[in-house]
């Protein structure tokens, strides 16, 4: 009797499996190769299409692993793009819980659309996930589409690309030219611009945009001058190119030298570039990421260890050929660049770098037994610096002159970190761009409003109430991460802020402006650093004006930029 139950069983689940698919979401991008998605759930909205895990580049393994990224060959038949695919492997020192997980086989990108699109041409939004270079997920758990998906008006693409080591890591030669990560995403643009039309998406409109290392990200590829033409508006919020954690290391050889080391490659030192790939390439992934422990110095700091490198433009591929300390943005080669830059307040974007210092009575403890070295390298000051000397003007202009981590000096300590690294480096970008003669710059914007959800103690590893924490504005973008955010209750008035902050961004990459930042007026060279700033906060009316530079502290950084 179980046999048949079992066999009727099967015969209801075979019989209903064709129309299933035969009913799910199909594109094909040529003749023979076509792509099946799925349903997805909407916020408010019903349905819309999901096509997971297409491959752009081939799997960065064996001998591409340290190589440039190479263009995915297309198939023939009918790919099944209904599951996510492993993040890149990566080893997360923000979550310290998660340690050691993802893939090298990781190269893969998300695309959603809205259902009835009725045949025009959708702008599309690429999205470029944060986390410092190291850690990161482009899967919809992390970086849900339903807020973009119910405005029915976007297409959104979210690719992976390679991290840590991987995706970072130099000889400083041709032999390993590093910037993997940011040639993957180059790779991924490519891939959208010869393809996201099948899928409604109009390729001469799409908008690059970023958080933390992804609008770090995206301020490189702005300042790469977009020569091919593979993105038209760019949107750079908590993170630049000039900021501190995605500035060059001063010796990139040495880091590989001493990451082989501490893999166990013996004469590391003595080996040649190709020899010392080479080695790297027969190391199981998991071990170099543990061995990658020993570069760090104190605690977890330097935050990130392997970063963007300037590299020859002789060298194939070559990504980054420019100091980001110049952080110029050239016009595009057809026509403007519309973009816009924003932060979250410096005690918040301050929680990321400081982790669990900012809780931690034993690491705070640790930091006040060696205070002016340790936290040298919390500041990644370089070794060119007055060390004392730029400490002790620190000290005294944010924690009273105290050497000291303490609950007194705790927030002016977090100040000076998020100003260090997020508000400073925002402040030298607009200052080398904003110019009247130049129309595509379109305003700035400061987040801070802080939700029932906040990373706040996901960094800090505490429930204390620090305001809007770094990535806290991509609550109100994306629905997740799972375990982070449960969603918003409809009547709501983050449910509203949603609606109107994702409309924002939808808005700018539909025409390449959006009306909030009219009532901040104009910024330009003649009226920088006084001119408004767009900023979004907790109150019956979130969209407001003011201007939030504290011109003595710029001035400040600003001196410790240009001699450390």
């Amino acid at each position: 009797m179980k046999g048949i139950t079992l066999l009727l069983t099967c015969l209801v689940y075979c019989a209903n499996i064709g129309p299933i698919r035969a009913n799910s979401p199909k594109v094909c991008l040529d003749g023979s190769s076509c792509v099946l998605g799925r349903f997805m759930s909407g916020n408010v909205s019903g349905s819309f299409e999901a096509f997971l895990g297409i491959p752009y580049a081939k799997p960065p393994i064996g001998d591409l692993r340290f190589s440039n990224p190479e263009e995915a060959e297309l198939w023939n038949g009918t790919l099944s793009a209904i599951n996510t695919t492993p993040d890149c492997i990566q080893r997360d020192y923000i979550n310290v819980t998660k340690r050691i997980g993802g893939s090298e086989d990781c190269l893969y990108l998300n695309i959603y659309r809205p259902l009835n699109n009725t045949g025009r041409e959708l702008p599309v939004m690429f999205f470029i996930h944060g986390g410092g270079f190291f850690t990161g997920s482009p899967s919809p758990n992390n970086v849900g589409p339903q807020y973009f998906m119910d405005t029915g008006d976007v297409i959104l693409v979210v690719a992976a690309y390679r991290l840590g080591p991987f995706g970072f890591l130099s000889t400083n030669d041709e032999e390993m030219t590093g910037n993997f990560g940011l040639k993957d995403q180059k790779l991924a643009l490519k891939w959208v611009k010869n393809y996201i039309s099948a899928f409604g998406g109009d390729p001469d409109r799409v908008t690059i945009f970023g958080h933390s290392a992804g609008g770090a990200s995206v301020h490189l590829h702005l300042m790469n001058n977009n020569k091919e033409d593979l993105f038209s508006k760019a949107i750079m919020m908590s993170g630049v190119g000039n900021s501190p954690f995605a500035l060059p290391v001063n010796d990139p050889r040495d880091q590989v030298v001493q990451l082989a080391k501490a893999a166990g490659v013996t004469e590391a030192e003595n080996l040649s570039s190709a020899d010392l790939v080479q080695a790297l390439r027969s190391i199981k992934p998991e071990d170099l990421l543990i061995a990658a422990d020993d570069l760090k110095i104190w605690a977890e700091q330097p935050l990130v260890i392997f970063r963007p490198n300037i590299e020859n433009d002789t060298w194939p591929g070559a990504f980054l050929t420019k100091d980001p300390m110049d952080p110029f943005i050239p016009l595009g080669t057809n026509t403007d660049i519309p973009w816009f830059i924003g932060n979250a307040p410096a005690k918040g974007e301050g929680l990321v770098i400081a982790l669990r210092l900012a809780s931690n009575k034993s690491l705070q403890d640790e930091l006040n037994e060696d205070f002016i070295q340790r936290l040298s390298i919390t500041l990644s000051l370089s070794g060119t610096c007055d060390t004392e000397a730029v400490i002790d003007a620190l000290v005294t202009e944010y924690m009273d002159g105290k050497h000291e981590l303490n609950n007194d000096t705790l927030n002016g300590f977090l100040e000076l970190l998020g100003d260090r690294y997020f508000i400073h480096p925002t402040y030298r970008v607009l200052k080398s761009n904003v110019n009247s003669s130049r129309s595509d710059f379109r305003g700035i914007l400061r987040f801070d409003y802080r939700g029932p959800y906040s990373y706040s103690p996901y960094y800090t590893n505490s429930s204390i109430d620090f305001g809007t924490a770094h990535y806290d504005d991509t609550l109100f973008l994306f629905d997740g991460p799972v375990g982070l955010s449960n969603g918003y209750s409809q009547q709501s008035p983050e449910a509203a802020l949603v609606k109107r902050y994702v409309r924002l961004y939808q808005s700018f990459a539909e025409n390449g402006y959006s009306d909030e930042f009219a009532v901040s007026g104009e910024c330009n060279d003649l009226n920088f650093p006084n001119c408004e700033n767009l900023l979004i906060v907790k109150d019956e009316e979130p969209f407001q004006t003011g201007d939030s530079w504290n011109s003595e502290r710029m001035g400040l950084w600003d001196q410790i930029y240009d001699s450390c």
